[in-house]
Formats: C-alpha cells, structure tokens, sequence
C-alpha cells in the first residue's frame, strides 16, 4: 500500500504495550456532556435500526442514545472490565489492534462501525481501517469521532503535532488510503447554538456498495 506516512509518524512517547497501559480500568469520560449528546446524536442519524455495530477501541460507554434499537453492538477494547460495565455492548472482544490490526470477525457482517475518542492512539491506522471495510457490509457507516482530548503520552506523532483540522484532514486521509470507502466526509460536531467546553469533530464514510472487480 502507497502511502506518505512514515514509521516516525506513529511514534509515541510511551511505547510500552498497551495492555500494561489498560490494566486497571479508567472510568471516565473524555468528552463532556454537550459532546457526549451530539456524538449520539449523529450515530442514531447515522446507523439505521435494528442493526449489529461495532465499537472499536471500546471502554465503558458508548455514547448511544437512549432509546436508540440494535440488533446487538460488539465492543472490542483493551479492558474487559471496563467493557463489560457498558450498557450498549451486547458482548465484547478483547483485542490489541496495534499489535494484530485483524479483526476478529468474518467478512461483510457489520451495519456499522464507531472509532469514539480513540484515534489518536492507532499506531497501524491504515491496516485497521482495511480491515474494518472488510468486516463491514456494503453501504455501512464507518465513524470516527473525536475531539481535542487525549492521553499525550500514548498519542501518536502525527497526531500530537496536527491541528483540529488536520485531525480531520489526517482521519479523511486513512479513510481514502484505506480504500473502498466512499462519501468520505468531515467536520465540526457541536451545535453552533451550545458552545462546547469539549470540541466534537468527525470524519464519516460508507464502505462501498459494488466490490471492484479483482485484477
């Protein structure tokens, strides 16, 4: 895969193994409340009902709407605990994606996948990125949302050194290498008419509905 990044690029201050880093389980959120509600806002918009989701890199919540119907959501994250105190997971996989970026599901089986305030620590992004085009359906929503909060140290390189709109720029870009993904778009979350303390950015795109034909 052509590509303009650089090992450099994912390189982070804390290299250790990411489980050491998730032993205990971290309770918190990492967007506010106004944040919290437009990310659910977009996903009830977004997944159509009564489908199987995925949450990647998943913790203790995520963020859907009450009320909102699913067939079933998978979280797959580095804490099993944190997890398995999370209401909208109806089951949860315990994965490392920086060291093994396969996912651990078959072909074309998800309605839509969600990346939530978690982005900036993918060291691998564009191998994961294909495989969660290869698990999804065709036609579903992939969603990346995240905001100006991080844990610095496990942060990546590129990520730490870019701006809001180069976050965009840079998830847009994993989308578009990833390949077979299409109406990649992305943007400014909050509602204009509720100022956020915390910043709510997306980047949004749809595995294609026609496989290209192998060469």
């Amino acid at each position: 895969m052509t590509h303009p990044f650089t090992p450099e690029m994912f390189e982070r201050m804390d290299d250790s193994d990411d489980p050491l880093f998730y032993t205990f389980p971290r309770k918190v959120v990492h967007i506010d409340d106004p944040a919290i509600a437009a990310a659910g806002k977009f996903m009830a918009e977004t997944f159509a009902p009564h489908g199987v989701l995925l949450d990647l890199m998943s913790s203790w919540r995520s963020h859907l709407p009450a009320g909102f119907v699913k067939q079933r959501m998978v979280g797959l994250g580095l804490n099993a605990e944190e997890m398995a105190d999370n209401p909208d997971l109806d089951e949860h996989v315990v994965h490392d994606l920086n060291v093994n970026p396969r996912l651990p599901f078959a072909d074309d089986y998800f309605d839509g996948a969600v990346v939530t305030v978690s982005i900036q620590y993918m060291i691998r992004p564009l191998e994961i990125f294909t495989d969660v085009r290869r698990v999804l359906k065709p036609g579903a929503p992939f969603i990346v949302l995240f905001s100006n909060r991080m844990f610095p140290t496990k942060a990546v390189r590129i990520w730490r050194q870019s701006s809001d709109q180069g976050h965009i720029e840079l998830v847009a870009a994993y989308m578009d290498l990833a390949g077979n993904f299409e109406e990649v778009r992305g943007g400014f979350m909050n509602p204009e008419t509720s100022p956020p303390g915390d910043p709510l950015f997306l980047v949004l795109g749809r595995k294609c509905a026609l496989t290209p034909p192998a060469e």
